[in-house]
């Protein structure tokens, strides 16, 4: 079992009807250079908004633990607890 942290990026852009739709996500090594990717999409306002999750993993078997919102900029999508 090889764990590993990932972290991502997942922008979101404005729907024909104006509901939030996600973009593909981005996949960092680091936290800092996902939270500096997460600060130009938003400066580009190209996205209507971005999250930015850490999440521990085991890609080769399929095990996601839950994601942890590191930030949340714009316009992002309800969570609920």
């Amino acid at each position: 079992m090889a764990l590993e942290t990932l972290f991502i990026c997942q922008p979101y852009i404005l729907g024909k009807r104006g509901g939030l739709k996600p973009q593909p996500p981005i996949s960092y090594k680091t936290e800092p250079q996902a939270l500096q990717r997460a600060s130009r999409m938003m400066e580009g306002g190209s996205v209507a908004g971005v999250d930015v999750v850490r999440q521990t993993a085991d890609p080769e078997m399929g095990d996601y633990d839950e994601p942890e919102f590191l930030q949340r900029l714009g316009s992002v999508p309800k969570v609920e607890n």
